[in-house]
């Protein structure tokens, strides 16, 4: 008797920790909560007072280009279904000609974040479309994909592109969460329009993301907290994290890839662009950027990123 009722107090236990790391993590939220984010230094060494610099006057560069940008080309709002109901929104800024990129977002973040790239896409001559992830921005939904349901969504605004332009050629270009959706949804079965993708800084996995980070910000190991959190995400969220792998779906594409990292990416470790990169079966390069953190490669060194970003797409 005694043991049962252990068991069932340890149960009810670890259902009241998956339960509360999946509102955590995945239930929708208005604002991004620091608290998945590693603490940062308290004081910066030289070095990273230099590179805070460097990237505050390219941010403000970007916001300049991206401001004439807007001014130039005033977005257009679309609106899909997905398979699952949820209302989806993304703008979109056309260009003459058949190339497309579909530029993805990062995790509580939303399209206008994006719009940095959209301005030197534009300027490459490509039309781009923004989505608002499910769970974030304006498009519906209560529990935030991270990759996995997304896929799925961008899967059916690339068919929409190609709906309306049968000689489309594509582009997939995810930052963070978005370049673990650009990863995911490159192992689904694509059209032909579909002729590259970029990932920046995306991770292997949810479940390896969230290992990680369980253990930087709690000091948790995986089990069993982490076996709860996949159950309680099943049921609630509508999908497994363990499932939700961007190395087993990278394993089923061909699309050709180009992978970016930060060298000083304490978020998603860099350990995953080596495994990310070695899962793609098709033709790929990788690009490390010296001294950048999550989701920074771009504002660090913008003339390499983006020169490589370019030489590597017009090589397809």
């Amino acid at each position: 008797m005694i043991v049962l009722i252990i068991l069932l107090i340890i149960i009810i236990l670890l259902s009241f920790i998956g339960i509360y790391f999946v509102r955590f993590a995945l239930l929708r939220k208005d604002e991004f909560n620091m608290k998945v984010m590693p603490e940062k230094e308290k004081e910066l060494t030289p070095e990273k007072r230099e590179r805070k610099r460097v990237i505050e006057a390219n941010t403000a560069e970007f916001n300049s280009m991206t401001e004439k940008f807007m001014e130039n080309s005033p977005e257009k709002i679309l609106h899909i279904t997905s398979h699952d109901g949820v209302n989806l929104t993304a703008e979109f800024h056309e260009e003459e000609g058949h190339r497309y990129a579909i530029l993805v977002h990062g995790y509580m973040g939303n399209r206008t974040q994006m719009r940095h790239l959209a301005a030197v896409y534009s300027s490459w001559g490509y039309s781009t479309l923004l989505p608002d992830n499910r769970a974030h921005g304006e498009s519906e939904g209560k529990w935030i994909g991270m990759g996995w349901l997304d896929k799925d969504d961008i899967l059916l605004w690339i068919n929409t592109i190609v709906a309306q332009d049968s000689e489309a050629e594509i582009v997939l270009h995810g930052i963070s969460m978005g370049a673990a959706t650009v990863m995911m949804t490159a192992g689904l079965d694509l059209p032909a329009n579909v002729r590259a993708a970029v990932e920046d800084c995306g991770y292997t996995s949810v479940w390896n993301i969230f290992k990680d980070e369980l253990r930087a910000i709690y000091h948790l190991p995986a089990f069993p907290v982490l076996y709860s959190f996949d159950i309680f995400s099943r049921l609630l969220a509508g999908y497994s994290p363990r499932k939700a792998s961007s190395l087993e779906m990278l394993k089923r594409s061909a699309l050709p890839m180009l992978f970016i990292h930060g060298d000083d990416d304490h978020f998603v470790s860099t350990y995953m662009l080596d495994e990310n990169y070695g899962a793609c079966k098709g033709k790929k390069e990788k690009l490390l950027i010296h001294d950048a953190g999550h989701a920074e490669a771009y504002l660090r060194e913008p003339e390499l990123y983006f020169s490589t970003v370019r030489k590597f797409l017009e090589s397809i």
